[in-house]
């Protein structure tokens, strides 16, 4: 189970189009959504990101990173994502979960994942940052305003069993 949900992470970020929460040509106001990362340590990150807007997959870090550092082996740089998105009621998925830059790490680590889906309008004009916190015993991901504001639900995940 846990190859197949890696197989269809690769897949789902890997030569297929994306959506894209903006309308080409469109010239009105927007707001700003930001993926994070943090404990970065030589082998692996911890990533918090946009994933969909209104059920749509969208380009994220992920993909981002792993494309930017190609060849590289366990070395990376984090290639953070952020996209425009119109001020409107959309309804958004956000991740967090151990990046690892290889593959044999993304096969044989864990990932500590947890989602949360949310109906969010976002102002114009504003950043928005997908920040959350990882750790063995449990994860959380949340979206914060830039004055640092929890403007979503915080999801939770335990991963004690």
């Amino acid at each position: 189970m846990r190859l197949f949900m890696i197989l269809m992470v690769m897949i789902s970020v890997s030569g297929c189009a994306t959506f894209e929460p903006v309308p080409e040509g469109y010239q009105g106001p927007t707001a700003t959504i930001k993926d994070t990362y943090s404990n970065k340590t030589a082998t692996f990150a911890h990533y918090f990101e946009l994933d969909k807007v209104n059920g749509n997959q969208i380009a994220g870090s992920f993909g981002e990173t792993r494309s930017k550092n190609y060849g590289r082996g366990t070395y990376f740089e984090p290639a953070m994502v952020e996209r425009k998105i119109l001020p409107e009621e959309q309804v958004l998925s956000i991740s967090g979960y151990v990046f690892f830059p290889t593959d044999a790490q993304l096969l044989f680590g864990d990932l500590l994942e947890v989602k949360g889906e949310f109906t969010f309008t976002p102002k114009a004009d504003e950043t928005y940052l997908v920040k959350g916190s990882i750790n063995k015993k449990e994860s959380e991901v949340w979206l914060e305003d830039s004055e640092g504001n929890v403007v979503s639900e915080k999801f939770h995940k335990n991963h004690l069993k």
